[in-house]
């Protein structure tokens, strides 16, 4: 089986560091291979990447390693056709996260 990457949003990043997880964003800035994005908690990260980005919607979900508490190593993205719920997101990622169901969701 492999690996479960977890939704998380800025203030659950830093648990992850080393790990790989998805993040739910909407892009707000983006540079030749960094990318500033809003999580759903209203936080923002910065995703880096190497040569094509992927990116082709404001509203995306990056799969990526993370490095450190802000910041996320692109692997991959899920580019959103419509607008995202960020707040109906975030819910669901705390819920998730909620150590009642956290092992349940992710066993």
């Amino acid at each position: 089986m492999s690996e479960i990457n977890p939704r998380v949003n800025s203030a659950i990043l830093p648990r992850f560091i080393g790990k790989m997880v998805r993040i739910p964003c909407k892009v707000l800035t983006t540079t030749d291979n960094t990318v500033t994005v809003q999580t759903s908690d209203g936080g923002e990260i910065l995703v880096k990447y190497s040569g094509d980005g992927g990116i082709s919607s404001s509203y995306v979900e990056i799969i990526g390693q993370v490095l450190d508490e802000t910041t996320v190593r692109k692997a991959g993205v899920i580019n959103f056709e419509s607008e995202l719920d960020l707040q109906m997101v975030d819910r669901v990622i705390r819920l998730i996260h909620d150590p009642r169901f956290f092992s349940t969701v992710y066993s």
